[in-house]
């Protein structure tokens, strides 16, 4: 943390950004980690996330907490696919495969390829979405957040979120429809 609070200038800045990094380390590592799989890469992305906030925290001085917690998750995010691309040298579309696939030793050779055409399937039809239903289904069924989690992480009124996930699930389903 002092290393942070070293890159701020006031002490107002300081005790704001204290509030923020106690309010969304957790859910900022939970992100990270869905996305490494790993402790210490996680760790890492979150703090090369609370690294870039710091530094440039005169830009997010008149961001509400609620807004900063969506720029959290975003920042975390990005941090960790950037050391998850480090890692592997794979292309966008293993990336985006990678993420939303399930994982499973168990599964038989012919049991991962039918997992990679759905996973594939699931990807086409996710990108057709308008970005706001697709950042609340992945929200809601990859990062499995709660409702009100989600309402909290996009500062918006729980019942949009509900209403998100009613036409983001009949939307998906619309083109799964026509793909198969």
């Amino acid at each position: 943390m002092l290393i942070y609070l070293c890159a701020l200038d006031s002490e107002e800045d300081k005790s704001r950004f204290q509030i923020i990094y106690e309010e969304n380390y957790l859910r900022m590592y939970h992100v990270a980690f869905g996305i490494l799989k790993r402790q210490a890469e996680a760790e890492n992305a979150v703090h090369e996330a609370f690294l870039g906030i710091a530094e440039n925290f005169k830009k997010y001085s008149r961001i509400s907490c609620s807004e900063m917690t969506g720029l959290c998750v975003t920042i975390v995010k990005h941090k960790a696919i950037d050391i998850w691309r480090r890692e592997q040298h794979l292309s966008e579309q293993e990336l985006e495969t990678f993420i939303f696939a399930e994982e499973s030793a168990e599964f038989s050779p012919e049991g991962v390829a039918e997992q990679k055409e759905q996973s594939a399937l699931m990807q086409r039809a996710l990108s057709e979405l308008p970005e706001v239903l697709k950042e609340t289904l992945v929200l809601k069924y990859h990062y499995e957040y709660g409702n009100r989690e989600i309402a909290k992480i996009l500062d918006i009124p729980v019942k949009t979120v509900e209403m998100r996930l009613y036409r983001g699930k009949a939307k998906l389903r619309e083109i799964l429809d026509e793909k198969i």
